[in-house]
């Protein structure tokens, strides 16, 4: 029956395809027609003959072959993406005339002769608009020259599948000015080139796969923002050029043999901010810019993150101002070819610098800024430079060790490459940065995803469907109890060098139980723990929901999440930072960290760092971490025990809203409130054997009069509460800030009345157990 539904599916599957396939490119069958003012034509050319300056001409569906040229103002609307095919001859389309608009066309095999710069579009006259076209297996995409105050806005271009450098440019831009660049995709082209032309706009383009994404020459007063350049060998390349506005562009993976996100030779005045350089071979390169002795270059509001190279500069380069970036975890921050020295480079304007990753100042006074300059210095960089095969160990630990050295021993400490007299002690992250793109190239359209998809579902739905049942086992047998306990612990032992430390424990618990697991130190309970968990060898068995631990730890550990006594986190890190860290780990999205922070209260703590939590806020920050995957089962070792008395009840109300939602809480515990307070049952441990399994208010009969209540009052309250006490006939002892008083179950609550009685305010109290040597009970 399932396999039967399954090839249904698929049938159904392959229908809507091949519909929607015909819907969306078959106006492109069918023959075409066009309407002009001098009437239907069959022929675009005849049409285009027979028209005048001014017309309009629409064009419906079809395919028309031939080289076209316009040499009067028109205007071309294609509707159902009428195909212009150059039949790999020449020039597909030739504009030869002003005013002239193209719209909705599907241009496609021009010539492939490099020397005849065979092009899908080439205009040769001003005021010429090329709107919402699809150019594919062109050599050259769109070709201006000498076309002024022309757009080309919201077209696909798609060169031809040639080696790279036998292939065109998606646009070529020369002796144009006044141009608009805006909203085209551009894949696998050579260089999207601006040459001789002054005041362009390139805006909001994506462009990928190619040898530069922007190659600027001789261009003055442009303006560069919000364009998404990745997968190229060079994202940008910016010469002889003056008045550039750089801002807001994301520019990632250009990894080329120079591999710049953007390089910038013999360019004056330019101002970079709020762009983002991200896993790019160089994030800037700069080689004799500012050129002029009156201009200069800035920096501002830029990340350079995860590059080999932050920024390089060439020996002879002055003049630039850096404030306000972020240069985080870059394998060097900051390069200087040639061993050179930087000179008239500043790191700081205004008393503002820039945020490193690998600063290691303070900041007393909370102002942001770094107290200490930041002096990049680091003895590994200098020997890699010298020694490249040194790179090999770059992330281990003998970069550290190194730096580490260097720091500790003066004389060989290299010189400073630089110095930032005011570090930001935050990243800047620029808004308005185009998001990074999810596809690849234009290959991967609609057609190209449905007939991929169709050929994975064929392929892994068997998958699926057994998936399913094996999911479905699973939930059957977390959500069935009365079939399947969900942990099932059978005949457990564990030794260490002759020493038995669990004696043949047989437990099972249930779904939904809340399992406290008591007794006194060296009873077993951590060891118990760290069995279930798989981390200590044993012998026996424990099965969760009946993954064996030994055969399916992996699956097993998957269904529990654990919070220690005291989780080890990274100090330097924020709240966020940690949860992101965590969510990778565990695979889950946004949405899920944005959850568990609003359930734990700490969605108003996400940037404090981990060294400025309190303890209890560390323990909710473990809690959440533990709950990213939404574990059936929680483990908890000790989980209050270095809390204070409103964290551990604000802890303790956590832990029991997530019973009462259904998980499965295993925990150990020396405080008898605890146990009250969350526990269904109780699991005794003394020596490594289970001597008692019992209610929480079954405990009395085991603990016998070995309960200490501490009881909290005012300072100026301790002695008046003491003598009453004492005065009742109660064993009690004053210590630092509380009386501890010996009592019993059925009694913890006599010495309370009694202080009551005496019109003593209690501020506080607890109840624990303590041994015979009137210490209390911790693992």
């Amino acid at each position: 029956m399932i396999y039967f539904k399954r090839y249904i599916f698929i049938f159904l599957l392959l229908v809507c395809f091949f519909s929607i396939s015909d819907f969306t490119y078959g106006d492109e069958l069918k023959p075409g027609y066009i309407i002009s003012p001098k009437g239907t034509f069959y022929s675009l050319k005849e049409a285009i003959k027979y028209s005048e300056n001014g017309d309009v001409i629409n064009v419906f569906g079809g395919k028309y072959n031939g080289n076209f040229v316009i040499d009067k103002n028109l205007t071309l609307i294609g509707h159902g993406w009428p195909i212009l095919d150059g039949n790999s001859n020449g020039t597909v389309l030739s504009i030869q005339a002003s005013n002239t608009f193209i719209k909705g066309f599907v241009v496609q095999n021009s010539g492939n002769v490099l020397n005849n710069e065979n092009s899908g579009i080439s205009v040769d006259s001003n005021h010429v608009t090329l709107e919402n076209n699809r150019l594919q297996e062109t050599l050259f995409g769109i070709y201006l020259r000498k076309a002024s105050d022309s757009i080309i806005k919201n077209n696909i271009i798609y060169s031809k599948n040639l080696n790279l450098p036998r292939r065109g440019d998606p646009i070529r831009i020369w002796y144009s000015d006044n141009v608009i660049v805006k909203d085209n995709k551009i894949y696998g082209g050579r260089d999207l080139i601006l040459w001789y032309s002054s005041n362009i706009n390139v805006i909001g383009n994506e462009i990928s796969e190619g040898r530069y994404g922007l190659h600027f020459m001789y261009c003055d007063n442009a303006f560069i923002h919000n364009n998404k350049l990745f997968n190229n060998s060079v994202g940008s390349f910016l010469m002889y050029s003056r008045n550039l506005h750089f801002s807001n562009n994301f520019i990632s993976h250009n990894k080329g043999p120079s591999g710049f996100g953007i390089g910038m030779k013999d360019v004056d005045n330019a101002l970079i901010e709020n762009n983002i350089f991200s896993n790019n071979r160089i994030g800037a390169s700069l080689d004799n810019s500012p050129r002029e002795i009156d201009s200069e270059l800035n920096f501002k509001g830029n990340v350079f993150a995860f590059n080999d190279i932050g920024v390089k500069f060439m020996p002879s380069v002055r003049r630039n101002n850096f404030t306000y970036n972020t240069f985080k975890e870059n394998q060097e921050q900051v390069n200087i070819a040639g061993n050179g020295v930087l000179k008239d480079i500043s790191w700081s304007t205004n008393e503002v610098g820039n945020y490193w990753s690998d600063y290691s100042g303070f900041d007393a006074n909370n102002d942001s800024i770094g107290d200490i300059p930041h002096k990049s210095q680091k003895l590994f960089e200098n020997l890699t430079r010298e020694y490249p095969n040194f790179k090999l160990f770059i992330y281990s630990p003998s970069t550290e060790a190194i730096d580490f050295a260097a720091r500790s021993i003066p004389h060989i400490r290299p010189q400073p490459k630089l110095t930032d007299s005011h570090p930001l002690m935050k990243e800047y992250l620029p808004k308005d940065v185009p998001r990074p793109p999810v596809h690849k190239s234009m290959s991967f359209g609609i057609l190209s995803i449905l007939i991929f998809g169709t050929i994975l579902l064929i392929i892994f739905i068997p998958y699926f469907f057994v998936r399913k049942i094996s999911v479905s086992y699973d939930k059957q047998f977390i959500l069935d109890d009365t079939i399947h306990p969900i942990l099932s612990i059978n005949q457990l032992s564990n030794k260490f060098k002759n020493n038995n430390f669990i004696n043949n424990l047989n437990i099972n618990i249930k779904k939904g139980e809340s399992i406290a697991i008591w007794g006194s130190n060296g009873a077993g309970k951590t060891t118990l723990i760290n069995c279930i968990m798989g981390l200590n060898h044993y012998e026996g068995t424990i099965k969760l929901t009946g993954y064996d631990i030994k055969k399916n730890g992996k699956r097993a550990r998957n269904l529990i999440g654990y919070v220690p006594q005291e989780l080890n986190l990274h100090e330097d890190l924020s709240v966020i930072e940690t949860m992101n860290f965590y969510s990778q780990l565990k695979k889950v999205n946004n949405a899920v960290i944005k959850k568990e922070l609003q359930r734990i209260g700490l969605e108003n703590h996400i940037h404090k760092t981990i060294s400025e939590l309190s303890g209890g806020m560390k323990q909710k920050l473990s809690l959440a971490i533990s709950l990213l995957s939404d574990p059936p089962i929680l483990i908890l070792d000790e989980p209050t025990a270095n809390l204070d008395i409103s964290s551990r009840i604000s802890f303790s109300s956590l832990i029991l809203e997530l019973r009462n939602e259904g998980k499965t809480i295993i925990f150990a515990s020396h405080r008898i409130d605890d146990i009250f307070k969350l526990a269904n049952r109780v699991l005794i441990l003394n020596n490594g054997n289970l001597i008692k399994e019992c209610l929480p208010e079954q405990l009395e009969e085991y603990i016998g009069e070995k309960l200490l209540l501490s009881i909290y009052v005012s300072y100026s309250h301790i002695s008046k509460a003491f003598q009453a006490l004492v005065n009742n006939g109660f064993n009690a002892n004053i210590n630092n800030d509380c009386i501890l008083v010996k009592t019993t179950m059925s009694k913890k609550m006599d010495p309370i009345s009694c202080l009551n009685q005496s019109k003593i305010q209690i501020n506080n109290f607890e109840l624990e157990m303590y041994t015979e040597n009137n210490q209390k009970v911790y693992e």
